[in-house]
């Protein structure tokens, strides 16, 4: 403070020859004693010049030598602490005086109603506060602990850190007001080791210190030998201290402290070194003007050199006069340039007010009252209105500093909240450090980071971990994706993870909500997408599920084709005359009907695709089994019938006929179907996680199509049945009949298959078309295979027999009983009717003729 008066005297043109001085008292940090040093100060101030002030020995009124002087004071610097400066402002108000603190951080202090008069070159712990809770959400340390000392300051900072953690969501594992007392600190420290879990990978690792400088000594020292540190110890606590942390105090760093200390983070006031005052202060010894002006340097000399003043000759104590300081180990404290600003600071307010108030000051003036040794201050100067200069000038100072940065006051009297972060990290512990060998770095604390006005900045690689294994002081992990947290004892930092259903998103960090049909959360779980637009699922190609219906269909395309090949060639042979070569055709471009189904089916559904399906599939399947059905009332009809006239409609044109009226029902009906509802696609949900790309009906009602077919195939197989005891060779019925058993069987099986695996659209459409090519295999193998094995590996059975022929129908001509339906149509080649003749009949006819012939048998070839 001397220092900075020196300097602003020493200025000329700074005040125009007003001079500053000071009156200084030790507060000895103590309130009370601060109070009463205050209160005769303040009797000074206001001059004690009535006679009641005195009081004589013998009764009498005191006598009055002279009128005591009132003190002129523009402002009070102080105190540093801020229980101290609380009790101050309280007194100093009454009086209106201004002061200014370089130290006081209470938050308390920033109230104007309270104080009124108050101000301080340095920021609010609630500055602090923020600071410190910042540095905890850049770490995402979301659960710490916090100790405060029993006083206003510890009180109010750690009121200050609680109200900033809540809106940032940081959650206090545990309060520890403590007294400077052992069975204080020791209970303390016992539950802030508990609350630190050393055994699990969470827990409260950070605390937050909001203590006095003297407390933290004695904190370290009882943790370390709580927790029985040593140098490699994996877990430990990390403090996150506020400024009242001293660097430079050997104490904090003694003995097994050290350990303790280690990866302490602390917060200090935001300053930088001033070398003009480190050269003052190097240059004072005793015997100089400017140390022994100040009354105090004297007790520092005897108690940091333990030396002596004024020894008498011959004395063996160490002479203090003798003694200069050296600058090895010297380390300025961190907030001289705070007490400098704060004098600056009143200065420059005086200068203000000087040139507004006192616009025509003589020593302003005139040069001779401006050196003159007692010039006259102006009136106005010198009763100050304690209110008008606070408000007016003090709190509106602008300047440049002894260091080079602006310096104003906030509204509410506050320094600049600039903070400078720094973290304990000695050489002898840290190998890295060591490795360097920094010599520009000689201190063991290591800056990491700067914090301005909510602006975080934060040194990484100065850190004492590595960035990937930042220490964790939480009270639960992070929950995974996919999983919700579920609030222990409404405890926001606590909780248990529970696992949301699959086809839910978090819409917050506690619940969990299900998309919408057809949506599916995304991978970070915060949202949902439309399955539609990336996962819309059909019948593709290149599948298992596609590729072996689709060779089945085509191995049964080539084998029908192969079929209508043979027997274009052969058309003219008795085989394919006496199978009845109108049917067999249709029969065959139905089972290539039934097999291009597969293609339709595995295609991706349109409008044209679903149209054909819904046509497709039952109309083929009428064409097929219609004219089986045919096939078998037929042969039912020529054998049912007693009576010598031949059955109605057997002729080829008549069996086409019937066929088509029978397959146009269905063809029919589909197009109906069509017309009510039209054809189209629709997405379907089998589950949550599918959307299938499906035709606009339901597959009940594809079902409902084939009712028809179905009742077709009972028929096919009722005739079947009834004709199973019809001579031996008519045995086509017969393999019409085992077709039909075969077929039954296969969508029966089919039926159940498809209903069954209800959830996958794939094997349903697979199954479908494997059902249908087997159906149309069934009926290619059972028909026409006996016929090919005859016409291309029996073909001596392929052709025919004229003389047999010609006694067949000697015999048929002499036979006086012979029924017209049988011996109507004799010719020379067989066609359908007499190729139904079968071995049994004609051995009938030569029984009752009493001609056997020995080429009566020949004509079996043709059935």
């Amino acid at each position: 403070m001397l220092y900075a008066l020196d300097q602003i005297n020493s200025q000329n043109d700074f005040l125009r020859g007003y001079k500053l001085g000071a009156l200084i008292l030790d507060s000895c940090s103590n309130p009370a004693y601060a109070l009463n040093q205050s209160l005769d100060f303040v009797r000074d101030m206001i001059g004690s010049s009535e006679a009641s002030d005195y009081v004589c020995l013998d009764g009498s009124d005191p006598n009055l030598k002279k009128q005591s002087q009132k003190k002129n004071v523009a402002a009070v610097v102080g105190g540093s602490y801020s229980s101290v400066s609380v009790q101050l402002a309280n007194l100093l108000r009454l009086f209106r005086i201004a002061q200014v603190s370089p130290a006081s951080t209470n938050a308390d202090l920033s109230d104007k109603n309270r104080f009124e008069y108050f101000a301080r070159t340095v920021p609010s712990d609630d500055y602090q506060a923020m600071a410190m809770v910042e540095i905890a959400v850049k770490f995402k340390w979301s659960y710490v602990s916090l100790v405060y000392s029993a006083d206003e300051y510890g009180e109010l900072g750690a009121d200050a850190f609680k109200k900033e953690a809540r809106k940032k969501g940081i959650c206090i594992a545990l309060e520890e007001r403590i007294q400077n007392k052992k069975e204080s600190f020791t209970e303390s420290i016992n539950n802030l080791v508990q609350k630190l879990q050393p055994e699990k990978n969470v827990g409260a690792t950070v605390v937050v210190l909001f203590v006095g400088t003297e407390y933290i000594p004695d904190i370290l020292r009882y943790t370390a030998e709580r927790m029985k540190l040593t140098s490699g110890a994996k877990k430990r606590i990390i403090w996150l201290a506020s400024e009242s942390w001293d660097r430079n105090n050997d104490k904090y760093t003694a003995g097994d402290n050290r350990l303790a200390a280690q990866g302490a983070i602390v917060l200090m006031l935001a300053s930088q070194k001033v070398p003009s005052f480190e050269e003052y202060f190097m240059s004072l010894h005793p015997g100089t003007e400017a140390f022994e002006r100040n009354k105090w340097l004297r007790e520092l000399w005897q108690v940091k050199y333990k030396c002596e003043f004024d020894t008498p000759p011959g004395s063996t104590a160490s002479r203090c006069e003798d003694i200069k300081q050296s600058t090895e180990g010297f380390n300025a404290d961190d907030k001289v340039q705070f007490v400098i600003d704060a004098v600056y600071a009143i200065a420059h307010g005086l200068q203000s007010m000087k040139q507004a108030i006192c616009p025509d000051d003589a020593i302003e003036n005139h040069w001779i009252s401006r050196y003159s040794k007692q010039p006259e201050i102006c009136h106005a100067m010198q009763n100050i209105d304690g209110s008008d200069f606070y408000q007016n000038y003090l709190l509106k100072v602008n300047f440049t500093d002894i260091v080079g940065k602006r310096f104003r006051f906030s509204p509410q009297g506050d320094g600049p909240a600039s903070y400078t972060i720094l973290t304990y990290k000695p050489k002898s512990m840290d190998k890295k450090r060591r490795m360097t060998d920094d010599e520009s770095s000689p201190s063991d604390y290591v800056e990491i980071g700067h914090w301005s006005e909510n602006n975080l900045t934060i040194y990484e690689k100065n850190l004492w971990w590595d960035p990937d294994h930042t220490p964790v002081s939480v009270c639960s992990l992070p929950c995974k994706i996919g999983f919700r947290k579920q609030l222990i004892k409404d405890e926001q930092c606590c909780w248990a993870c529970s696992k949301c259903e699959d086809y839910e998103y978090l819409i917050n960090e506690t619940h969990c909500v299900g998309c919408e049909q057809g949506w599916w959360p995304t991978k970070d779980r915060k949202g949902c997408f439309d399955l539609s637009l990336s996962q819309l699922k059909y019948m593709r190609w290149r599948s298992m599920y596609s590729l072996v219906p689709t060779i089945l269909a085509v191995f049964g395309i080539i084998a029908t084709l192969f079929v209508i090949v043979v027997y274009v060639i052969y058309n003219e042979t008795p085989v394919v005359k006496a199978s009845g070569r109108e049917l067999s055709y249709i029969l065959l471009i139905s089972m290539i009907m039934c097999y291009c189904m597969t293609f339709v089916l595995l295609s991706k559904p349109s409008a044209i695709v679903c149209a054909i399906k819904r046509t497709g599939i039952g109309f083929a399947f009428s064409c097929l089994y219609s004219a089986m059905f045919v096939k078998t009332n037929r042969i039912f009809r020529i054998f049912s019938t007693r009576s010598a006239q031949r059955p109605r409609f057997i002729s080829p044109i008549s069996q086409v006929v019937m066929t088509a009226m029978l397959a146009g029902v269905q063809l029919i009906g589909s197009l109906i179907w069509l017309s009510v509802v039209p054809p189209g696609w629709r997405h379907h949900y089998p589950t949550r996680d599918q959307v299938v790309l499906t035709c606009n009906v339901p597959d009940h009602h594809f079902l409902y199509s084939l009712a028809y077919d179905g009742f077709l195939i009972v028929l096919c197989t009722t005739y079947a049945v009834k004709t199973r005891k019809v001579p031996e060779n008519f045995n086509e019925t017969k393999f019409i009949g085992f077709s039909m058993y075969t077929t039954c069987v296969v969508w029966l099986s089919w039926i159940f298959f498809f209903f069954g695996t209800g959830s996958d659209f794939q094997i349903q459409t697979s199954s479908l078309c494997i059902s249908i090519s087997m159906s149309a295999n069934v009926a290619l193998a059972c028909i026409f295979s006996p016929k090919l094995w005859i016409i291309l590996f029996e073909k001596h059975k392929n052709v025919r027999k004229q003389e047999g022929e010609s006694m067949l129908n000697k015999s048929s001509r002499s036979l006086g009983n012979c029924s017209s339906r049988l011996c109507a149509n004799s010719i020379d080649e067989p066609n359908q009717y007499t190729a139904l003749l079968t071995d049994s009949t004609r051995r009938r006819s030569s029984r009752k003729t009493s001609q056997p012939t020995s080429t009566s048998s020949a004509h079996d070839t043709f059935l």
